[in-house]
């Protein structure tokens, strides 16, 4: 089994344009989804903030400024946060899988132009 990363793998190893689309949508959905997912974790944690917030000075009858400082202690802000930065990780691993995908197929693309280019002067 080799230690390449999955994308490397299925990979394709010569230019044929119906592998590379479909090698290069799926890569570009895994990135979609994981931009989507980011988005809405980030979205997640103001909304989770402001919960809190307005929960501690409901509750505990305290200020502004203080149910904030709170909050940021809540374990609940608190996971969400953490939840961010492992989505924004995931986030932007895919967004690099997608740009080294792009490249890698436009090198073969290349590659093959350049084969045929050669095999047209060596046989002419």
């Amino acid at each position: 089994m080799s230690n390449q990363p999955k994308y490397i793998e299925l990979r394709p190893k010569t230019f044929n344009p119906d592998q590379i689309l479909i090698y290069l949508d799926k890569v570009d959905r895994l990135f979609a989804d994981t931009e989507i997912e980011y988005n809405n974790i980030k979205n997640q944690v103001q909304e989770v903030f402001d919960f809190v917030v307005s929960e501690k000075m409901d509750n505990e009858k305290i200020s502004v400024s203080l149910a904030k400082v709170k909050a940021s202690n809540d374990e609940r802000y608190r996971k969400v946060k953490a939840d961010l930065s492992a989505s924004h990780k995931l986030y932007l691993y895919y967004k690099i899988q997608s740009k080294l995908a792009h490249s890698y197929c436009e090198n073969l693309k290349q590659q093959s132009i350049n084969n045929l280019a050669t095999e047209k002067l060596t046989r002419g």
